[in-house]
């Protein structure tokens, strides 16, 4: 190419997938109809767990603005709500085991306060709505820590 020569624009243009084939019709529906329920099942399993690290576990990349995705790009938008999905699920299995062990908790301390002096859970250990504490604390201040005398304490609510 001469210097006196326009220079052509060598950017290529978009290339869009073809509809017309029926085997890639029932492909982009079928993948369509998986990205659909995974989605559904990804706000389902957020809406149940509202923690910090669920949220968290749940962020990805969109996709961008409205366009007509290609195969590949549905089946990569499939993989990562796939991923997202088990990362979210593995967080709420993790908090739903934490949410047992803390009732057990809970538990042993009304059987047994002394055994569990100065113990605090919250609403939020025990995976219930609201705001509410458990507190093991000696019955008569200095002279129930003295004696042994301990209880659980539950608060009135919200501080």
């Amino acid at each position: 190419m001469t210097s006196t020569e326009p220079r052509a624009d060598l950017t290529p243009a978009p290339v869009l997938p073809t509809l017309d084939a029926p085997e890639t019709v029932a492909s982009r529906r079928a993948l369509r109809e998986q990205v659909t329920a995974l989605g559904e099942e990804l706000r389902r399993t957020l809406a149940a767990d509202w923690t910090s690290e669920a949220l968290t576990a749940a962020r990805g990349g969109s996709p961008g603005g409205p366009r007509l995705l290609g195969l590949g790009e549905l089946e990569a938008l499939r993989d990562d709500l796939l991923a997202h999905l088990d990362d979210v699920r593995a967080v709420s299995a993790r908090r739903e085991e934490e949410h047992v062990r803390a009732r057990a908790l809970l538990q042993a301390m009304y059987d047994d306060p002394g055994a569990h002096r100065g113990v605090r859970l919250t609403t939020d250990d025990l995976g219930l709505p609201g705001c509410c504490r458990w507190q093991v604390r000696p019955v008569l201040g200095v002279v129930g820590r003295l004696a042994g005398w301990w209880r659980v304490k539950v608060s009135s609510g919200c501080p």
